[in-house]
């Protein structure tokens, strides 16, 4: 199984550049590549360098028969010709998994959304029918073709965000290191006109419910930093001016944090053990870490194996101490392995082969 994550802020927040991160980290750890699916719209530029390395391979997902496809891929199928824009030439196949040690999703966010606008163009009916349909011509090669257009009824949000809990708990199931998901940030209404945070899908009730559905749930904020550099003087190029300049500074936090201006709670948590929280934020005292263009999510993940492996030496150590004192074993060699005895019928104690402790318990 699995471990999950999302990482979810608004457009411009490194979003991308932590999914390059991601495949870095995946095949240091693993020795594998990473699958890619995206819906989004801005491309591949910031991992551009990690595909043309076959690091990762990507597949951008076909807004014209969005439900089938994703359904597969998120079974543990993948197109054995990601480049093919004819969906009926598209193959999809059982994924090698001694071959791919990690996958993302890159957009929940714009799948809600395609997902939406193919169950209203297509005037599905899922509990409802489609909303206020209409019909234009436009031609074509020559020829004159009708297209329908319709807006979305209530029961399509109630489908998107059932389907995307269903995909999400696909991916979560998939025999891989990690899947990363992606979303952009929402500032929506509960029922009772609260507001609430979080990453944005269809409906605004699943905004809230997101971060249950995977591990860590990260969030990338962006603040606007002016920075006063020299320019040359438009009048005589010789001197200098200053100018000031808006550069923006991401912040990923790992923990709940308040909005600078509202003071409303943006949801995020890593998924580690209890104990090592504390450790966490020793690491990075704001609950946060600033990614760069050469590291960002790579060193978050690396710092969460870590405490996670320490953790799991410090239980195996309490479990030999307490089996100690209930005489059921000693240490061996001083390694923390236990050594169980068992007792015969004629009472004779025989020392059974040494046992190692439980490894680590993987999130």
């Amino acid at each position: 199984m699995a471990r999950t994550g999302i990482n979810y802020g608004v457009s411009g927040s490194y979003k991308t550049t932590s999914v390059k991160h991601f495949a870095r980290y995946i095949y240091e750890v693993t020795g594998k590549r990473t699958l890619g699916v995206s819906m989004d719209g801005g491309g591949w530029a910031p991992m551009n360098p990690e595909i043309q390395a076959g690091i990762i391979v990507p597949y951008r997902v076909s807004a014209m028969l969005p439900l089938p496809i994703l359904r597969k891929i998120s079974q543990g199928y993948f197109p054995t010709n990601p480049d093919e824009h004819d969906i009926s030439k598209l193959n999809l196949t059982k994924v090698n998994w001694d071959e791919f040690g990690g996958l993302f999703v890159e957009g929940l966010t714009s799948i809600s959304q395609a997902i939406m606008r193919y169950l209203a163009d297509s005037n599905v009916k899922t509990g409802e029918e489609a909303t206020s349909p209409f019909s234009l011509r436009v031609m074509v090669d020559g020829q004159a073709v009708t297209e329908t257009f319709a807006g979305n009824s209530r029961g399509h949000y109630g489908f998107v965000q059932n389907f995307l809990y269903s995909i999400v708990s696909n991916f979560s199931a998939l025999p891989c290191h990690y899947v990363l998901f992606t979303a952009l940030e929402s500032r929506t209404e509960e029922d009772d006109r609260s507001t609430i945070y979080g990453p944005q899908v269809a409906g605004k009730k699943a905004t809230n419910m997101v971060p249950s559905w995977v591990g860590d749930c990260l969030h990338s904020e962006a603040y606007p930093v002016e920075r006063v550099i020299q320019v040359a003087d438009p009048r005589d190029p010789a001197k200098k001016l200053d100018q000031t300049i808006v550069e923006t500074l991401v912040r990923t936090y790992f923990v709940k944090h308040p909005d600078p201006t509202t003071g409303i709670m943006f949801p995020a948590k890593p998924r580690i053990t209890p104990e090592k929280v504390a450790a966490l934020m020793a690491r990075w005292p704001g609950g946060y870490f600033e990614p760069t263009p050469e590291h960002g999510l790579d060193t978050y993940l690396h710092e969460i194996d870590r405490l996670d492996s320490s953790q799991g030496d410090e239980v195996a150590k309490w479990r030999a101490a307490i089996d100690r004192q209930f005489g059921r074993g000693q240490v061996a060699g001083g390694s923390g392995d236990l050594a169980t005895s068992t007792t015969t019928t004629s009472a004779t104690s025989v020392a059974a082969p040494a046992r190692p402790a439980p490894a680590p318990a993987k999130i």
